[in-house]
């Protein structure tokens, strides 16, 4: 049954390999001087090779916003010598998204370290293979490609909304573009299997049913990856509906099977698979500019540089119904957290 967000599709591991073999993307055009730019894991693979995009972009300020900004020193050195036309300036700040107080101390550093914010792309992410808490309290996992990813989201809004009321920078190209909020999720949304559907339909509590170590055993140790990207797909729609996202671009993207660091956490075979059939992170990760260099539908999920429709079940009434939960569940943690979200929300 379809609803406000149509059918959605199914996407089988054997098509989505059919089409990894024969994708073409176009590499990104465009001048964004005068333009800022933000990259949460910038020092990964598809971090930094987004990076580089923003670089050969011409782009006047790239902020790397990491876990220790010292040692993202030496790519941002790296990163004026792979691309040595680049005369703009990179910045590093600290955030750690195992931390609430990380990111609202991050997001306070960045309003007061530059004047606008036209592209957020937040790119970072991890893959736990054993069963991880944050000192918040929450499975790794949840908290890093969920929770914080959806609270860093949220705080950013007022900084992209001050900036789309700023002048169109001269001389640029696109010339006339909104500022960007994207996330960074996954095909692998499209796989999360119907037993897990069923377990997460049945939670009372979704958010603390999925941080269980009950429910991790239940599930192969792939799933709860699997199923942080769904969820990332079910957030961007939500905020990009917000009336504090009207001014602000917002989508979701899959870089698809790339090589990248998150693979370092999935054992030596698995590392071995994806090395023969990734992709590299420069071509994956034109997708993320693609997709914030042109106009998009609000909320839309883009893979291979085209929008697609999220999975049948994130579609369907009981996947729909599921993201209103997590939304719910997701402010209360949110406004506990940081109580100065209520004001984006209230918007």
């Amino acid at each position: 049954m379809a609803t406000r967000y149509g059918s959605g599709q199914d996407y089988s591991q054997l098509k989505f390999l059919k089409g990894h073999l024969t994708a073409q993307i176009d590499e990104p055009k465009g001048d964004l001087r005068e333009r800022v730019a933000l990259i949460t894991g910038a020092t990964s693979g598809l971090g930094y090779a987004a990076a580089q995009h923003f670089a050969r972009l011409n782009t006047s300020t790239i902020v790397f916003a990491v876990r220790n900004p010292t040692k993202a020193k030496s790519y941002v050195e790296q990163l004026y010598k792979d691309v040595p036309t680049y005369r703009g300036e990179v910045k590093t700040l600290a955030l750690d998204l195992t931390s609430f107080a990380s990111v609202r101390s991050f997001v306070k550093e960045l309003d007061a370290a530059v004047p606008r914010l036209d592209f957020a792309l937040l790119n970072a992410g991890v893959i736990n293979m054993e069963h991880v808490e944050t000192e918040d309290g929450w499975l790794a996992d949840i908290q890093v490609n969920v929770l914080s990813t959806g609270l860093l989201a949220l705080l950013l809004l007022p900084k992209l909304n001050a900036t789309a009321k700023l002048p169109q920078p001269t001389g640029g190209e696109p010339a006339d573009l909104k500022p960007q909020l994207h996330i960074v999720a996954s095909e692998v949304h499209y796989w999360v299997r119907p037993a897990t559907q069923k377990l997460m339909t049945d939670a009372d509590n979704l958010l603390k049913t999925v941080c269980s170590r009950e429910f991790r055993s239940k599930i192969p140790f792939d799933e709860i990856y699997n199923l942080t990207k769904l969820c990332d797909v079910w957030l961007t729609r939500k905020i990009g509906a917000l009336d504090a996202a009207k001014a602000v671009q917002v989508t979701c993207s899959s870089p698809g099977l790339c090589k990248s660091g998150l693979r370092d956490s999935m054992g030596p075979f698995a590392a071995w698979l994806i090395n023969v059939l990734s992709w590299r992170s420069e071509f994956g990760t034109r997708t993320y500019l693609q997709a914030m260099l042109s106009p998009q539908p609000q909320g839309a999920f883009i893979f291979a540089g085209k929008v697609q429709p999220p999975s049948t079940f994130a579609c369907s009434p009981e996947g729909v119904r599921l993201e209103d939960k997590l939304w719910d569940e997701s402010r209360q943690v949110w406004e506990e957290a940081a109580p100065e979200v209520k004001e984006v929300l209230a918007v």
